[in-house]
């Protein structure tokens, strides 16, 4: 166990956890909201670092990253715990994990794991996903200044859920974001998530403005978050916000953990994705086998510059510097 960053001593051996907007008030032999972090005896110990639950090699368009390396693969890592509650999960078993369900853990330190991800052949880098990667902050940390030691690339697959200083020193050493905007609506976050979508929105600004690379994530879930006028307005926000070349995934929900609701019907993902493409220059849909919606087109004249079938990927019109080779547009930030 390691002491944790970013936290206050309080009187009678409490603390508060300052990582994100929360603030757990946490009495002594406690956990805080995202039960990764624990007040032991006044110190504040992050019981998840180097406790890896999940690792696995994986393309990047999974994370998903499509305008990141495309066609590239990732070692991905992840441990147990998250800052929010959702209660469509759809990786519960690892992001509210609490001794309910099975999972193995591996320990390894950030010396460990980037000398693995060297390893791997022809391997980009570390994706730090699967649960809130934000609750293991002080492993990232260490661990992704380590990786891009050795040159290699970093990634951040996050809720979005956190406060502007830790970001500060994640954006550092981190070189790509995929951040899940639930939806577009205080109401929702408060009602499905138990959190708040402001400081979401302040961590993708944030992100954008950093000139890191930003994709962005929307779960689509059948009466909860698919009306147009607020889909609209969140497509809106991106392209004022981040600019119409930010990258938007829609993704369909199936149901998971405490939300046993119908599976997002195609026909919504295909108007919503219609809505989004009036606003944005790229959008796609996951969770969903169909590859028109998937592939990359030049905004300026339409050439099909990258063609995905699940995760199989071909380059046909994009050049190693991400422009489109009959307009010479950019397009891909890293290629």
């Amino acid at each position: 166990m390691n002491e944790a960053l970013f936290y206050s001593k309080l009187d009678d051996n409490h603390v508060q956890c300052m990582l994100c907007p929360r603030y757990c008030h946490i009495e002594p032999g406690y956990f805080g909201n995202c039960h990764a972090r624990k007040n032991c005896d006044g110190q504040l110990i992050s019981t998840v670092y180097g406790k890896l639950a999940a690792i696995n090699t994986d393309p990047i368009e999974k994370k998903p990253l499509y305008h990141f390396f495309p066609g590239r693969e990732i070692l991905s890592v992840g441990t147990t715990g998250c800052n929010l509650h959702c209660i469509f999960c759809q990786n519960f078993t690892l992001s509210q994990y609490d001794n309910h369900y099975p999972v193995t853990i591996k320990n390894s330190t950030p010396e460990e794991l980037a000398n693995q991800s060297m390893a791997v052949v022809k391997n980009l880098g570390v994706a730090f996903t699967y649960n809130e990667p934000f609750v293991n902050f002080e492993f990232m940390v260490k661990a992704s200044e380590l990786i891009k030691q050795n040159n290699q690339q970093t990634v951040m697959v996050s809720n979005g859920y956190m406060n502007a200083e830790p970001l500060s020193i994640l954006l550092e050493n981190i070189d790509a974001f995929n951040i899940d905007l639930k939806a577009f609506s205080e109401k929702f976050y408060r009602k499905y998530s138990k959190a708040t979508l402001k400081p979401v929105l302040e961590t993708i600004q944030k992100i954008a403005q950093s000139g890191k690379h930003l994709e962005i994530t929307n779960l689509v879930i059948p009466t909860l978050n698919d009306e147009d006028d607020e889909f609209e307005k969140m497509c809106d926000w991106i392209a004022n916000e981040t600019g119409k070349n930010t990258v938007l995934h829609l993704s369909r929900f199936f149901p998971r953990y405490e939300l046993n609701q119908y599976p997002t019907p195609v026909e919504t993902l295909f108007h919503l994705y219609d809505v989004a493409k009036k606003k944005l220059n790229h959008v796609y849909i996951g969770n969903l086998a169909t590859e028109i919606h998937s592939n990359t087109y030049c905004p300026t004249c339409k050439t099909m510059l990258i063609e995905r079938t699940y995760y199989r990927v071909k380059l046909n019109a994009i050049d190693s510097d991400g422009k489109c080779t009959t307009c010479g547009t950019p397009v891909i930030s890293h290629c």
